[in-house]
């Protein structure tokens, strides 16, 4: 029974051996059969070379190849002249008896070696593999040689896999390097041309514009996938501003030449804002894509504004949004993206400033920088409806912006002090933002030069200022120290003291005492600028009458110290000594 079994089991072995023997020869005939094939012939030989009969040089790479194949795939091959140089087939050396063999170069091959390579395999019957990375490099060789049969290849491969949507048209844009050749204007028109289509359908396609919010389900369970109307719209955008500038370049300006605008979604909508927010800031990733986003629907929308006012009639959401951003995105520009900024910057400014009465919002909401601003405040006095109740809101607005640059914003003195006189003098109730905003200038920054400060203090009228922010002021030795304002001060005190009766020693000396007080401060503020102390001196003199007194003169010979109202001189009885006596040490202060 053992025996049988042993005999059983060799027998199963010696069947699977002989098995797997006849497969081998059976693979084996194939081969040999493919071999004796003519094609399994040409490809045998391109992989070894043996026979060849002609050397072609691709830059540093050589492939040693047989006419024939080359003659009959290639126009190039059969065009080229009978001489041409000759190397030996036994690697150059000079005790070589074997025939020479002809070299052919061709140092700046559209594509390259690789390109060749691929090239030369279609010539021996061997299908090339086409990818993303080499298929341009193939179809620029094929262009060169040409290869008509390989062209229509690598045509057919470039509509299945990168002319058939516009997310593979991106993505090969974006990864494509250019050979200087034809094959780069035929692949890049093509993409763009796939890609502005798509871009067109989902403006058109858009019902109206809004940021992602989650989706109930999502939020149930704790999913974070978002939706929008505008999502496919966002998409394709962000991909668009993504790719090489001279891509995107080229997009922007077939769309616009096609006038694709926003404008009506944004009316409907109202959520434009919300929905650049969320796009520049969550989607673009880089600030070159920002800038190309806001200059892309900027231009897009000034190509399609109407050419008269109201040029804001849709939405001035959409339009104060993309100035907005665009004027926060000069500052990391490059010189290049700042020199394509600059101009669609200073024709929305001037749009928007036309007809800045005529904004849905309130002006204050925006973040625009202190130039800009002031560009839409020239542009509104000047080609707006300024009468006199917006010019008095708009000034209001200004004023809080003021307010907000002199605490967080670099804002120069020239433009502060432009913002301020752009309106008339009327446009303003009041001065106390104006004060304020000038303080917490000085507080921010000390490197003011002292003329500086004088021209902003100046902007300040007095009579404008609310009672507590006036005496608030008058503490201030700035604010103090301008002539106009001392001046101001004195003739009121002048007036407060011709009101007071001569027996009333104690107010008239407690005036006087703020007399003084206020000159020591405008002395001692000013005693570096000559010029401007003779001229307060004067001021001085003429409300002590014309004369000023010597320290070594009693004030009582003094010639008619204060005038009004047919008074020509008083007596101050008990408190007239010490008065004087002040007096007096007020004009030795002031001699020296």
């Amino acid at each position: 029974m053992e025996t049988s079994g042993l005999q059983s089991v060799s027998s199963a072995g010696n069947s699977t051996c002989a098995a797997g023997a006849a497969a081998d020869m059976e693979s084996s005939g194939r081969m040999a059969k493919k071999e004796s094939s003519f094609t399994g012939w040409l490809q045998r030989v391109r992989r070894t070379g043996e026979y060849s009969d002609v050397i072609v040089r691709v830059g540093s790479a050589e492939f040693h190849l047989h006419m024939l194949p080359l003659l009959n795939a290639s126009s190039y091959f059969r065009e080229l002249p009978q001489t041409c140089s000759c190397a030996s087939s036994a690697a150059g050396s000079p005790d070589s008896i074997l025939p020479s063999v002809p070299i052919i170069d061709i140092p700046d091959l559209p594509g390259g070696a690789e390109g060749f390579s691929a090239a030369a395999d279609f010539c021996y019957l061997v299908k090339p593999t086409f990818t993303l990375q080499n298929v341009a490099e193939i179809r620029a060789a094929a262009e060169y040689l040409g290869m008509a049969d390989l062209l229509e290849s690598t045509k057919k491969f470039l509509y299945v896999n990168v002319f058939s949507h516009w997310r593979f048209s991106a993505a090969f844009l974006q990864q494509y390097k250019r050979l200087n050749s034809p094959v780069d204007e035929y692949i890049e028109s093509r993409c763009l041309k796939v890609i502005v289509l798509a871009c067109t359908k989902a403006f058109s396609e858009t019902k109206y514009l809004s940021a992602p919010m989650p989706l109930a389900s999502s939020v149930a369970t704790g999913a974070t996938w978002q939706s929008s109307p505008s999502q496919a719209l966002t998409e394709v955008m962000v991909r668009i501003v993504s790719l090489p500038d001279i891509y995107v370049s080229e997009v922007i300006d077939s769309l616009v030449e096609m006038q694709v605008n926003l404008n009506l979604k944004c009316r409907q909508g109202r959520n434009v804002r919300s929905w650049l927010d969320s796009v520049l800031t969550d989607e673009c990733t880089t600030d070159k894509a920002r800038c190309w986003m806001v200059l892309c629907l900027s231009r897009l929308l000034l190509k399609g504004a109407p050419t008269s006012r109201p040029w804001l009639e849709l939405s001035s959401q959409y339009w104060c949004s993309l100035l907005e951003h665009l004027d926060g995105l000069m500052a990391p520009a490059d010189e290049v993206m700042r020199n394509r900024l600059v101009p669609v910057k200073k024709l929305l400014e001037h749009r928007i400033g036309a007809s800045l009465s005529e904004i849905d919002d309130y002006l204050h909401g925006y973040k625009f920088g202190p130039e800009t601003l002031l560009a839409l405040v020239v542009h509104f006095m000047k080609e707006g409806d300024p009468n006199d109740e917006t010019v008095e809101e708009i000034a209001e607005e200004v004023d809080g912006f003021i307010w907000n640059y002199s605490g967080s914003i670099s804002i120069s003195t020239d433009v502060f002090i432009s913002l301020v006189k752009a309106f008339p003098p009327q446009a303003r109730r009041s001065h106390d933002s104006l004060y304020g905003a000038i303080e917490k200038l000085f507080i921010r920054n000390n490197n003011y030069t002292p003329e500086e400060k004088q021209s902003l203090w100046r902007l300040i009228d007095r009579s404008k200022l609310s009672p507590a922010e006036y005496e608030r002021a008058l503490n201030n030795p700035g604010f103090l120290c301008q002539p106009h304002i001392l001046e101001s001060v004195l003739q009121q005190h002048s007036e407060e003291l011709a009101k007071v009766p001569y027996s009333d020693g104690r107010n008239l000396r407690h005036i006087m005492q703020k007399v003084i007080n206020a000159s020591l401060k405008l002395l001692e503020e000013n005693s570096r600028r000559s010029k401007e102390i003779l001229e307060l001196q004067k001021q001085y003199a003429a409300l002590l009458g014309g004369k000023i007194c010597p320290s070594s003169d009693s004030c009582y010979n003094s010639p008619d110290m204060f005038r009004k109202d047919g008074i020509h001189s008083f007596m101050l009885g008990e408190d007239t000594e010490e008065a004087s006596s002040e007096i007096s040490e007020a004009h030795t202060v002031s001699t020296l």
